[in-house]
C-alpha cells in the first residue's frame, strides 16, 4: 500500500506542477498574443499533456 501512495503522489505532484507551469506560460503568452483566458486554458491543457507525456516516459524507461 505505501508503494501505491507513493507514486500516486509522485503522479499527482508532477502534474500539478505541469499545470501550474503552462498556465503561467498561457497567461504570459496572453498579455502578447492572444485573449488572457484562453491563454491560460490553453496552457493548462498543454501543460498536462506535457506532464502526463514526461511521467509515461519515465515509467517506461523503468
Amino acid at each position: 500500500m505505501g508503494y501505491f501512495n507513493e507514486q500516486q503522489s509522485k503522479w499527482m505532484d508532477a502534474l500539478v506542477k505541469g499545470i501550474l507551469v503552462g498556465g503561467s506560460v498561457g497567461v504570459l503568452g496572453g498579455i502578447f498574443f492572444m485573449d488572457m483566458r484562453r491563454g491560460f486554458v490553453l496552457g493548462l491543457i498543454g501543460g498536462f499533456f506535457a506532464a502526463a507525456t514526461k511521467l509515461a516516459i519515465e515509467n517506461k524507461k523503468r
